[in-house]
């Protein structure tokens, strides 16, 4: 994956230590988009996620509705979420997508948005009988994601490339207890695919992938070709450690490219962490 389109952008955020990035140069911020999954052998679900805060529903089942014999399959490039504004109460939402068998039948999905949440700007389904339902923007998401981490990675005042050695004095930890060091991390966890990434976590290991959890980082969903520092603390003993990065470790994310989101560094703590 080629990151130099954003090298500059990432290297200041991780410079000023910034608790979050995202750019999106030239583009119009969004609101929230979608995706419909086949699953086997349990249909289709869909997976609603935005920008501004956390508006994720992932993995709703859809209901064929209106259907003969032959359900066909959700027509996803035309489906339509409904949202139902209630003077009290939650506010309901109605996803749905009609299917290639044509006439009625449609795939449909229904909820209750989450009490933080609040639907996007919205334009009324009837004007002249309000309430009755509104249609708030939404877009498909592209099937291309390419989801990874960038170099540089901090751990304590270290700086490193993802591969490479870094060498750290106890000395820098900012607590050491029982034999452990614990040091801040930081690095840039990137979305260089042109689609929306909904939230997810990322994993600091010790080992390997399904070693013991030095760290889970929560992610929110991420623009196209945008970056968000990552931080946190990890505990290491002295000696040589091997720290793996696993990028959407739960698997949230459906990725094009799922080879590189698996990273490594190797850590030499010098010193004593007692």
């Amino acid at each position: 994956m080629k990151t130099s389109i954003l090298l500059s952008a990432l290297l200041l955020a991780l410079a000023a230590n910034t608790a979050s990035a995202q750019a999106a140069p030239g583009s119009s911020p969004l609101e929230y988009t979608y995706r419909i999954d086949s699953v086997a052998g349990a249909g289709y679900r869909a997976t609603l996620t935005a920008f501004h805060g956390p508006f994720q529903y992932r993995d709703m089942p859809m209901t064929p509705q209106g259907c003969g014999a032959s359900a066909g399959s959700p027509v996803s490039s035309a489906a339509e979420l409904i949202v139902f504004v209630q003077p009290t109460g939650p506010i309901h939402a109605k996803f749905r997508a009609p299917s290639t068998s044509g006439g009625s039948c449609e795939f449909v999905t229904e909820f209750d948005l989450k009490a933080e949440d609040r639907p996007p700007s919205t334009q009324e389904v009837d004007p002249e009988m309000p309430g009755q339902g509104q249609k708030p923007r939404m877009k498909e998401v592209p099937e291309i994601l390419d989801l990874s981490a960038a170099d540089p990675v901090r751990i304590g005042r270290t700086m490193t490339q993802w591969g490479g050695v870094a060498v750290i004095p106890a000395s820098q930890a900012v607590l050491r207890r029982n034999g452990t060091c614990y040091f801040p991390y930081s690095y840039l966890s990137i979305n260089a695919g042109p689609g929306h990434a909904e939230g997810s976590s990322n994993a600091l290991t010790l080992g390997a992938p399904d070693g013991p959890l030095l760290a889970l980082d929560d992610l929110a969903a991420q623009l196209p070709m945008s970056a968000a520092t990552v931080s946190g603390r990890i505990g290491l003993p002295s000696g040589l450690s091997l720290v793996v990065l696993e990028i959407d470790a739960p698997g949230y994310v459906p990725e094009t490219i799922a080879y590189n989101n698996v990273r490594r560094v190797m850590v030499d703590v010098t010193g004593s962490c007692y």
